[in-house]
């Protein structure tokens, strides 16, 4: 099916985002789509039986007073529901507000009271009382749960309504189609205005990057929240673009299993997912026999040894390729072509081993404020030292200080109700991303930093922190890393590990790793934690970003020792 579709001609003729969606309803509306695990068995939904639930969904939101231009909230996990409230959305003119599952009563406080919804969409009753204190002056009437609901209107009533007729409007690529409110590592969350025009523009730049692999019938696995920019484009419209199939994952827990069950042919995931299976892999060293222990360490040795000693790199690339691309493939399902990592900074260590193994894994990057794609390696051009060339129709230049800017139709219209944010953000066209880096030779990308993550000592040097986190991280027995020294003397490490009461360990390894380090980037004192952070306990965003700043703030009297 997939072969006879001219993609591009689809993107070039379409006002927006939904009319992706109805060239496939009108053209291949028995093909599957959507699939979700009911009691252990995966069912899918067509195009047509999709296209029929947006319809009543549209019916219900112009009952309940939608217009063009308005905004619903949406809060729930990722869900055939979710999607089709998506589109239904838009397919009016209106403007969805995606939040995430996880999010604190506060910060939803203020995407409302900011957003001022005329619609609120919750995923069932739990979520809705928990975020009942925050409603008190919202019309009660204009709440719909997905899950059933006794005193609110809820999907499975809009789903039983008869087919009517539905009014469209006119949906041009100008108009907003999504505010998202960008979690961020610090501070309140700002609203993204992106237009159908800067999604349509990343979907051709998507398109540019996997079309050097060949597209046919695609399979996809949705996990990352689709409230996130990264999702929303690589989890569910570009699926749609290409017509693929997306099976939404029961639960994080049961991720791996599932993949191994569905076996995608694209994977879209966030370095921290790749980092833990190539950890998971190097940590089985020990527990083999001699021989295989010798030949895995020749592979791992060669991803470390920076292609100084030319026997060792031959050896490593032909054991990593022989002895260990069948085991991380069927971890994958063993049908993938394309692993895809964005979100964060991935180590090159980790994207070298996996295209070692045959495994191609292509490092993008890309914000929020960009729709989120900005470059990506691709699958002739894949250097995992960079994040690649920047995509189609969208211009790089490096500011006098290191900062990244970006020029394109990617970029968003601006910061909800926040003028003054967007002119310090967005200046002449040019979008001030807050990242550091600089262009290679061949004009690829290499990101070495972050302004805000940026570390000034007491000695006045400047120190970026991204590329000491990445080669603590990188190593088995560390399992997160986070760098401070700010206003300080000498560089210092809160590290979450398995084994917190073995100190005397953990100082080798410092040692060790400081020997990679200049002497202005080497840790001279750490802290060794046993909690993880994660985005349940707030120290994360989304896409496994630390928040520094409530890192510092949780641990301030325990860092402050440190230089005692």
């Amino acid at each position: 099916m997939n072969k006879k579709i001219k993609f591009s001609s689809l993107l070039k003729n379409a006002s927006n985002l939904t009319d992706i969606f109805d060239f496939y309803k009108k053209n291949f509306p028995t093909k599957k789509f959507l699939f979700s695990k009911v009691k252990d068995t995966w069912s899918g939904k067509t195009f047509q039986e999709i296209g029929i639930n947006i319809d009543k969904i549209i019916n219900s939101l112009t009952k309940l007073g939608l217009k063009k231009g308005d905004r619903v909230f949406l809060l729930s996990s990722n869900r055939i529901e979710w999607v089709e409230f998506d589109i239904a959305i838009m397919s009016v003119g209106g403007i969805t507000v995606p939040a995430f599952v996880t999010n604190n009563l506060d910060d939803n406080a203020f995407i409302i009271k900011n957003s001022s919804p005329k619609i609120i969409i919750f995923e069932n009753d739990n979520i809705l009382k928990k975020n009942q204190a925050i409603l008190e002056n919202f019309d009660l009437s204009k709440i719909i749960t997905i899950e059933k609901h006794d005193s609110h209107i809820n999907y499975l009533s809009i789903s039983s309504e008869e087919k009517k007729r539905v009014k469209r409007q006119n949906v041009s690529l100008n108009d907003i189609s999504t505010i998202i409110y960008t979690s961020g590592t610090s501070g309140k969350p700002k609203g993204v205005t992106l237009s159908h025009k800067a999604l349509i523009h990343n979907l051709f730049a998507s398109l540019n990057i996997i079309n050097d692999f060949g597209i046919d019938n695609e399979r996809f696995i949705s996990f990352l929240p689709l409230s996130h920019s990264y999702e929303r484009m690589a989890g569910l419209y570009f699926p749609l673009l290409i017509g693929g199939e997306i099976y939404f994952c029961s639960s994080l827990d049961k991720l791996m299993n599932e993949v191994k069950e569905i076996k995608p042919t694209i994977f879209s995931g966030v370095p921290r997912l790749f980092e833990n299976i190539f950890k998971k892999i190097k940590s089985q060293i020990n527990k083999v026999g001699f021989f295989k222990r010798l030949i895995l360490n020749i592979c791992f040795n060669g991803l470390e040894d920076n292609q100084q000693n030319k026997l060792r790199k031959y050896l490593s690339q032909i054991f990593t390729f022989l002895f260990l691309r069948t085991t991380v493939r069927k971890i994958f399902g063993g049908k993938v072509k394309a692993l895809i990592s964005g979100g964060a900074a991935l180590s090159p260590q980790i994207g070298l081993f996996f295209n070692k193994i045959g495994l191609t894994l292509l490092q993008g990057y890309g914000q929020t404020e960009a729709a989120p794609l900005i470059s990506c390696n691709t699958k002739k051009f894949n250097n995992p030292n960079t994040v690649g060339f920047p995509v189609k129709n969208v211009e790089i230049k490096i500011a006098v200080d290191g900062e990244i800017l970006v020029k394109g139709s990617n970029v968003m219209n601006g910061y909800w109700r926040s003028k003054k944010l967007t002119s310090q953000t967005i200046k002449k066209k040019w979008l001030y991303t807050g990242d550091l880096g600089f262009l290679d030779k061949m004009g690829r990308l290499v990101i070495n930093g972050r302004k805000k993550d940026l570390i000034v000592t007491s000695g006045g040097d400047n120190i970026s922190v991204q590329k000491i986190e990445t080669k603590l991280s990188e190593q088995v027995e560390i399992e997160q890393a986070v760098v401070f020294g700010d206003n300080k003397p000498f560089l210092i490490a809160l590290l979450v590990v398995q084994d917190s009461s073995n100190k005397s360990k953990y100082t080798e390894l410092i040692k060790k790793i400081n020997t990679s380090l200049n002497s202005l980037e080497r840790i001279r004192k750490f802290l060794l934690l046993k909690e993880k952070f994660s985005y349940e306990n707030g120290f994360l965003t989304q896409t496994h970003k630390i928040k520094r700043e409530r890192v510092y703030l949780s641990y301030k009297d325990e860092i402050e020792k440190l230089y005692k």
